[in-house]
């Protein structure tokens, strides 16, 4: 069956919640370790957190969710043209020209933005329009971000060509119940493929990860990049903001930058992180052994909204994102795999490939 056309999908006048999703060409592991060749590119995942961070900081979007794996990524997005609208035709300017700038020269981000190249721009309302519609749209996000990173790594290689297979896939989710498989789906990524064992992990590129370092004691980060979990209704109407050590006026500033935000889910992360253990032992159910998970963890119901979570019915909702983005590993990766633990066994290698 045919694809839909992009402008099917995405509402560009519209706030909407959409999942994103795309792989490395021929599903190689161009930023993970590859099995064939042994070279870890793991810290390329960092690249893409960075970028998406940057970009997020920018743009008029909300990162839900995201999780960077070896040879995919997934991200869960807000559009946001409510706070496109509500920006001054200078303003616009000035946010794009911090993303991108026709001066060749400057090649630091951050750098100060000349009021020769502000001018410029404001003087062509057509161009204005333009990008006041590129603030809010995820396709110039997933452009922005994957054609740096691919740049980067092409470097890295000493090589040219296209580091993803396709156009990136996009999928509008049309409910709450819907946003709610989907960030549980992106956000067990990790551990689902066997990467880690735990949510909180270090080496996971995830947005779980990055939500309870956040109840650390030290300075939260994410917190003016990553949408709040908790709508507003769970915290009594007022923006969520982790104090820790920052000083009054660095809170204050953060929680005037969340008071433009929305919340992902009517649940605590609490509640949301008691989902994902029991999703995930429904997957792994060997992770029922490990020692830091409570029998209250394990036995007591998630309440959402309310009312307590339909996992059957949460379960069902993943299968077809299951069978969208099933991004297994390429044959010649599995005959290394095979290869390797064969040598290490002492045994001759046979059989299919190794699935994922």
């Amino acid at each position: 069956m045919a694809r839909l056309a992009r402008s099917e999908v995405f509402k560009a006048d519209k706030v909407g919640v959409y999942h994103a999703f795309n792989r490395t060409c021929r599903r190689s592991w161009l930023h993970g370790v590859d099995p064939l060749t042994g070279v870890d590119h793991s810290h390329r995942r960092a690249w893409f957190q960075e970028r998406m961070k940057f970009l997020s900081q920018h743009l008029c979007l909300d990162i839900l969710a995201f999780a960077i794996m070896s040879n995919h990524w997934h991200c869960v997005i807000r559009n946001r043209p409510d706070l496109v609208r509500k920006l001054t035709d200078r303003q616009v300017v000035i946010r794009w020209l911090s993303l991108l700038s026709p001066r060749g020269g400057r090649k630091k981000q951050g750098e100060e933005i000349a009021e020769s190249e502000i001018e410029a721009i404001l003087s062509q309302p057509q161009v204005v329009a333009e990008l006041r519609g590129r603030l809010s749209d995820i396709s110039w996000f997933v452009r922005l971000m994957c054609q740096t990173v691919a740049r980067r790594c092409n470097i890295e290689d000493e090589c040219t060509g296209r580091f993803f297979e396709n156009r990136f896939d996009l999928n509008k989710l049309e409910d709450e119940a819907d946003v709610l498989a989907c960030m549980a789906y992106v956000d067990l990524n990790p551990i689902r493929s066997g990467m880690v064992d735990s949510l909180d992990a270090a080496d996971a590129n995830v947005s779980i990860a990055e939500r309870l370092r956040g109840l650390d004691d030290e300075p939260v980060d994410s917190a003016s990049w990553l949408a709040p979990l908790e709508l507003a209704s769970e915290v009594d109407g007022q923006p969520v903001v982790v104090a820790n050590d920052l000083a009054a006026e660095e809170i204050e500033r953060r929680r005037q930058a969340l008071s433009e935000q929305m919340g992902c889910l009517p649940m605590s992360l609490e509640a949301y992180q008691r989902l994902l253990l029991h999703l995930a032992i429904e997957s792994r159910p060997e992770l029922q052994a490990n020692s830091t998970l409570t029998a209250d963890q394990l036995r007591s119901p998630v309440w959402k909204d309310g009312r307590p979570v339909d996992l059957e019915s949460l379960l069902a909702r993943t299968q077809p994102l299951k069978r969208r983005c099933n991004a297994s590993i390429s044959s010649h990766a599995c005959r290394a795999i095979r290869e390797r633990a064969a040598r290490s066994s002492g045994a001759t290698p046979h059989g299919p490939p190794v699935p994922t």
